[in-house]
């Protein structure tokens, strides 16, 4: 009898927990891998779009260039200065239509100076990027 006993008392020890699932510490290791691939894939994606947006106040320069050649072919000369809210020139003629003139307002941060010498011209602008890059264009060439 006391046998039996001993061998209730020990099968009633033998339980065996099984859980399956994470502890704590895993699921922090996990959240914490997660946060720095954010952060990694965060960065990646804004310096993409930043270079995105000075791709594209270059692009909108040089369409500025082709207006303005285009203009002194049509006048034989630079428009003496340009209201670039508006996008005429100083007789109120139109030098940019006005979709790409409602574009350019979007596109870049600000347009600093346009001067002429002669038959040049030189147009300072800042970039729509986050360091608002200046940009000159003078005679069909955009330099930074």
């Amino acid at each position: 009898m006391r046998r039996s006993l001993k061998n209730k008392s020990i099968s009633g020890m033998r339980i065996v927990q099984r859980c399956s699932g994470f502890t704590i510490l895993e699921l922090v290791v996990v959240l914490i891998i997660l946060a720095v691939l954010m952060t990694i894939a965060t960065s990646i994606y804004f310096n993409y779009i930043n270079k995105a947006k000075f791709t594209v106040s270059i692009s909108v320069l040089d369409t500025v260039s082709k207006t303005l050649e285009s203009y002194y072919l049509d006048n034989n000369k630079y428009p003496e200065s340009i209201d670039f809210t508006s996008c005429v020139d100083e007789q109120g003629h139109l030098v940019f239509l006005s979709g790409f003139c409602d574009q350019m307002k979007e596109d870049i941060y600000s347009i600093e100076s346009y001067s002429i010498s002669g038959t040049s011209y030189v147009l300072t602008a800042r970039a729509g990027d986050n360091k608002h890059t200046l940009l000159t264009l003078a005679g069909g060439k955009i330099t930074q």
